[in-house]
């Protein structure tokens, strides 16, 4: 039993984080098209899981998903999964400055987005340098405070909800999709599953659906007590909404938590973008730490202001990209032994996460 709980931990902590923040917003800019994507997308990852776990089961060694591509693949997938993973997560990285940023003028009442964002560059700069991450081992109780967090701030609304401000209408259709494929991917959390839970197929099988399951409820609560309480002009990243109705210390204690949970959540991918390039293609460690610091210290200048829009596209093609290579992946094993998914199925879902790029970069070219 302590190895399920943990395991559900595990998945539910590496699953939420900046995005649980958005989905409100995302609501009020969707209507509902947002509660179609939120029936599908849960179910969309909980195949996603079963199909992964296959793969873990069978290869039982632990990869990235470039890795991954090449072993399952071919050698010609490994730079083109690696060049997708990589932009993936640079725009991540922009989420992640946004956020940081809107979090941060919430303590300092500093409003120079483009200063927060370099300081806070030069800062993962700095870290990265090192050979190994030294906030690893707190990852995981700042990802429970993130739980927390947004807990807290579910039940102090909810008392506040009011039923008129959910309304039926439909207003963009392809919003929540990319936004809720950002929020529930958590996908990279099943290899340590694996290393606590063993090869026990019954076990992944429930952990994967109970976690799914307690992601959706609780991102269901928040949804209802901010959307609910705000309507229509929630913040984008909620919390904005905090100082106007709360007290002072309030807002300062819980932009100040969800600082520390993004900030590691960032220096890790920092530290994996830096790995891969060291390990995957031989790279001098100072030479990958320049080419990832460059990278950082560029993504400022852009000028990215929209963080749902940037979520959205995010989710939908780079994040669905890599959902898409697993799904891929798992039809290219010679036989299923643990988790058996009809391939018409498998292949339905490629389908829509294909669409899903189409989309995603035709609205960033139509500015919809």
């Amino acid at each position: 039993m302590n190895k399920f709980i943990t395991s559900i931990f595990l998945i539910t902590s590496t699953i939420i984080g900046l995005g649980v923040f958005v989905l409100p917003y995302t609501l009020a800019n969707s209507g509902f098209y947002f509660w179609i994507w939120f029936l599908i997308v849960p179910f969309l990852i909980f195949i996603v899981h079963l199909a992964y776990s296959e793969i873990i089961f069978q290869i039982e060694e632990k990869h990235n998903l470039p890795g991954l591509a090449e072993k399952i693949l071919g050698k010609k997938w490994k730079n083109l999964v690696w060049l997708i993973d990589f932009l993936g997560i640079l725009f991540v990285f922009a989420s992640y400055y946004l956020a940081l940023s809107k979090f941060t003028n919430l303590i300092f009442s500093f409003n120079n987005s483009l200063i927060i964002q370099l300081l806070y560059a030069v800062l993962v700069i700095f870290i990265i340098l090192f050979p190994i991450n030294p906030f690893s081992k707190i990852e995981s109780a700042l990802a429970f405070l993130m739980i927390l967090i947004f807990l807290y701030l579910s039940f102090y609304f909810l008392p506040q909800v009011n039923l008129s401000n959910f309304k039926i209408e439909f207003i963009n259709p392809w919003l929540s999709y990319g936004v809720l494929i950002f929020a529930y991917t958590g996908y990279s959390s099943l290899q340590m599953v694996y290393d606590i839970i063993g090869k026990n197929k019954k076990t992944m099988l429930w952990v994967n659906l109970a976690s799914i399951l307690l992601v959706t409820f609780l991102y269901l609560l928040f949804i209802i007590s901010i959307y609910g309480t705000f309507g229509a002009n929630v913040s984008s990243t909620t919390l904005e909404n905090l100082k106007d109705i709360s007290a002072k210390y309030i807002t300062v204690i819980v932009s100040l938590l969800a600082i520390l949970n993004i900030l590691t959540t960032f220096i890790a991918l920092a530290f994996y973008l830096k790995r891969g390039l060291i390990f995957d293609y031989n790279i001098n460690p100072v030479l990958a730490w320049l080419f990832i610091g460059l990278s950082l210290i560029t993504i400022p200048f852009l000028g990215l202001e929209n963080i749902a829009k940037l979520v959205s596209l995010t989710g939908s093609i780079f994040l669905g990209f890599n959902l898409f290579i697993l799904f891929l992946s798992y039809l290219k094993l010679k036989n299923y032994i643990y988790f058996k998914i009809p391939k018409f199925l498998v292949i339905i879902l490629m389908i829509l996460l294909a669409f899903g790029w189409i989309v995603g970069i035709l609205s960033e070219y139509m500015g919809g």
